[in-house]
């Protein structure tokens, strides 16, 4: 680990005493500090993005009260462990607190800690920690997204229901409405996922979304069976988006279907 490397060298240097200079001690200050402040702040974001998690499962357990036993005996154990590795987290980071503060505060009996050789004061380095705000409309977006990826779409639902409450007018709230619906496409819930699509052209005609919610639901359309629908659906985005990046796709799809 880079922290015990630093207080290796912080030993040999004590070691050798007399031959450490004054810049010598003052670059290997430095290092302890911003090692131990690196891996405090690595802490801190983990400890950030598991209570936005840990939230998220919360409010997804409250949901599946209502649904079958076995989903909510299974967000419980998830929040169960969750609960474990915050505290352990938390417990790291709070003795890597108490560790920077011993070695960044000298004892008043040792020139060499306090940073002084031949009487001479030491600089004194003052660091602002890093600061993660749990909740910001980025990463409980991005956290949604992560557990989408993971195919654990009710949780990642869940959090996106989250941000579209607190955040409906942000520059992501597309994309959530998006992925909302892309979550009911996964699990093969076709007419939500319509649903979904449509509720993005209600309220952000004007998004990079707006195409790709039509485009998807012409494809949802033809794999029901639905080709008018569908059609209709390619059609909208031939006329109303031609700017796409899903126009030339739509209109392949018009192009197979009329030939």
């Amino acid at each position: 680990m880079k922290i015990r490397s630093a207080m290796a060298l912080c030993a040999v240097a004590v070691s050798v005493g007399g031959c450490a200079t004054k810049s010598d001690m003052a670059d290997l200050q430095a290092t302890l500090v911003g090692e131990f402040e690196s891996e405090r702040s690595q802490r801190e974001a983990l400890i950030a993005e598991i209570q936005v998690l840990r939230a998220v499962l919360l409010d997804s357990l409250s949901v599946q009260q209502r649904r079958d036993i076995t989903g909510r005996v299974d967000l419980q154990r998830q929040i169960q462990d969750l609960n474990v590795n915050l505290g352990r987290l938390i417990e790291l980071t709070g003795q890597t607190q108490r560790d920077l503060a011993l070695r960044s505060v000298p004892p008043a009996d040792s020139s060499l800690a306090a940073g002084r050789i031949d009487g001479q004061p030491g600089p004194v380095t003052d660091q602002p920690a890093a600061e993660t705000t749990p909740g910001d409309p980025e990463e409980l977006y991005e956290a949604a997204l992560r557990q989408f990826r993971r195919g654990s779409y009710g949780t990642a639902r869940a959090a996106l229901d989250e941000f579209l409450a607190r955040y409906p007018n942000h520059e992501l709230a597309p994309d959530a409405q998006y992925f909302r619906a892309e979550t009911y496409a996964e699990e093969g819930n076709a007419a939500t996922a319509l649903d979904e699509y449509a509720r993005v052209l209600e309220l952000y005609p004007n998004s990079r979304r707006a195409p790709t919610a039509l485009y998807k639901s012409g494809l949802l359309e033809l794999r029901r069976g639905n080709t008018d629908d569908a059609r209709t659906f390619f059609n909208r985005v031939v006329q109303g988006y031609p700017d796409s990046d899903e126009f030339e796709l739509a209109q392949r799809e018009l192009d197979r279907l009329n030939s």
